[in-house]
């Protein structure tokens, strides 16, 4: 039985994974080991006589409350999967689990249980929130994938499939997502640090093409000016050189100072595009094992991984909102010049 999520009936401390439990051979009630050669014998040794059986606290709760086995946290009663973390909250569910999530890409995401043997109540379908990876599989520096599971939160199947082949393969996956927002997906990711340099890129080089734009839209107009009037090939080059021959040094600079932004704009998306996913990575594995050294005696280090990770929606909706308005502000802007 796994006990983590609840408390030692003797110092009412957390079981952790790498404690050290002895279970009564009587009624089977778990004590850390030092906690039961302290007392010398069961905290429940006095109900022995009356045929005592321990039941796990997720399992002895009222009926209107179900406790998650892996990180301690309340769900309602019809639910089969933690709404926290996502592991399953029945033993019959687990062990239909384990046998769909055997090995790497051999998980059924999708579908119904195999095991006719289980409560027909848990055969319906489902989503692997660790996708088809086990929860224990090693993802680097003592990290499991349940760990990260629980640390990254949304869009779980996707990520843990991408670090465990990242592990396992050294190969990864292009992701979109980083590759449209950069900085601001890495904010969203809750990676704050580098997620606040790279939006500070992106927004001083959006200020200063819109400048530029606002500023010199003179300058923009003659020049498209020559490309809408041109009736041939030869027409349209004769005009360019000639408009660009009249020019200042600063002048062509600032005509052509948006196209270089683009092209840099261009290259971050290529470059997060591509190495997102491993960052990310190692931003979990670090945050995670911090977490873990710095529980305290009294925290549940599996429950503490749902209130730091996961994503930050507030912020993203209000970069979204910047990134619109410093957009679009330059074509209003100019529209009344």
């Amino acid at each position: 039985m796994d006990y983590i999520g609840n408390k030692c009936p003797v110092c009412q401390k957390y079981f952790h994974a790498d404690d050290d439990i002895v279970v009564c051979p009587e009624c089977g009630t778990p004590h850390h080991r030092e906690c039961y050669e302290e007392r010398g014998h069961c905290v429940n040794e006095p109900l022995h006589a009356q045929g005592f059986d321990y039941q796990a606290e997720h399992e002895t709760k009222e009926d209107n409350v179900k406790l998650c086995p892996s990180c301690g946290k309340e769900n309602d009663p019809e639910q089969f999967f933690c709404k926290h973390c996502g592991s399953p909250l029945s033993s019959a569910q687990t062990q239909n689990n384990t046998q769909q999530t055997a090995g790497f890409g051999g998980g059924i995401p999708f579908g119904r249980g195999q095991d006719q043997n289980t409560d027909s109540a848990y055969n319906i379908p489902f989503m692997d929130p660790l996708g088809g990876v086990p929860s224990d599989t090693d993802l680097g520096d003592g990290v499991t994938a349940g760990e990260a599971a629980k640390y990254v939160k949304q869009n779980t199947p996707y990520f843990i499939r991408v670090f465990s082949n990242i592990k396992n393969f050294n190969k990864s996956k292009f992701n979109f997502a980083a590759a449209i927002f950069t900085g601001g997906y890495m904010l969203y990711r809750k990676m704050y640090k580098p997620g606040a340099l790279f939006a500070s890129i992106q927004l001083a080089l959006l200020i200063i093409e819109s400048y530029v734009t606002i500023v010199y839209a003179s300058l923009f107009t003659d020049f498209m000016n020559i490309y809408a009037s041109a009736t041939s090939t030869s027409q349209l080059m004769n005009g360019f050189y000639q408009y660009l021959s009249g020019l200042s040094a600063t002048d062509i600079l600032v005509l052509y100072l948006p196209t270089l932004i683009d092209v840099i704009r261009i290259a971050m998306m290529i470059v997060f595009g591509i190495c997102f996913n491993r960052m990310y990575m190692n931003h979990c594995k670090k945050q995670i094992i911090l977490i873990k050294q710095n529980a305290s005696e009294d925290e549940n280090p599996e429950a503490v991984l749902q209130t730091k990770g996961g994503v930050n929606t507030a912020l993203a909706v209000s970069l979204l909102a910047a990134y619109i308005i410093v957009v679009y502000l330059p074509g209003i802007i100019t529209g009344f010049m």
